[in-house]
């Protein structure tokens, strides 16, 4: 299968800027895989996303490991990355330990998709790199799918508390209300109970007085 050729011309950079890894800086927009890694959206080539998700496939079959990985007894994981092969994909090498994986036992020239470049310098793939472009892809999808359900958790956690917040909001309006009500009927029984207060006074003294009166008359 022929790919697409990694240059473009200046009117397809404009409108379609290619995208990059964020972890190696290659730049070749058509394998380039969208994952969520350590809680941050990242984008990385088909070789960096399998480096970076090693438990989630057989590094020499390349089988996904959609819910987990096999029995621990029919699996050899990496000393180093922690990867698990199978036991069959291993072969001999796995009554051996430690043992390493083919990415590890070669880090600096090792690459999981390295396309084929034809006579024509046309590059393609043949069935083993579609395998791996296959799994990256699905690890990719189920990353997503992780953040997408991650996503609708959080939306619905804010919204409850955004309902909280709101009926609590409303509370403290409706007790706000209240204490408005008290103090203005506060403000308005002042004046009747100075008024009372002052008729009280006037009583008493013209009680007092009228007590003198008698008095000076009985004299």
């Amino acid at each position: 299968m022929n790919l697409p050729s990694s240059t473009s011309n200046s009117a397809n950079t404009t409108s379609n800027p290619p995208e990059i890894c964020e972890n190696c800086r290659s730049q070749d927009s058509w394998i380039i895989h969208p994952a969520r890694y350590r809680s941050i959206f990242t984008f990385f080539c088909t070789h960096c996303l399998l480096r970076k998700h090693p438990a989630s496939f057989c590094p020499t079959c390349f089988s996904f490991y959609d819910s987990s990985p096999p029995h621990h007894s029919r699996r050899v994981s990496c000393s180093d990355c922690g990867s698990h092969t199978h036991i069959h994909c291993a072969g001999g090498e796995a009554v051996s330990p430690p043992y390493r994986c083919p990415p590890c036992r070669d880090p600096d020239s090792f690459s999981f998709f390295r396309p084929i470049i034809d006579a024509n310098g046309v590059r393609c793939v043949d069935k083993s790199l579609s395998e791996v472009f296959l799994c990256a892809a699905k690890i990719s999808a189920a990353s997503m799918s992780k953040a997408v359900n991650f996503a609708k958790c959080e939306a619905e956690r804010r919204g409850r508390e955004a309902a909280v917040a709101k009926m609590r909001a409303r509370e403290a309006l409706v007790d706000v209300l209240k204490l408005d009500e008290k103090a203005k009927l506060d403000r308005d029984q002042k004046p009747n109970v100075s008024h009372a207060s002052t008729n009280s006074v006037q009583v008493k003294k013209q009680n007092t007085l009228v007590q003198l009166d008698r008095v000076k008359q009985e004299h």
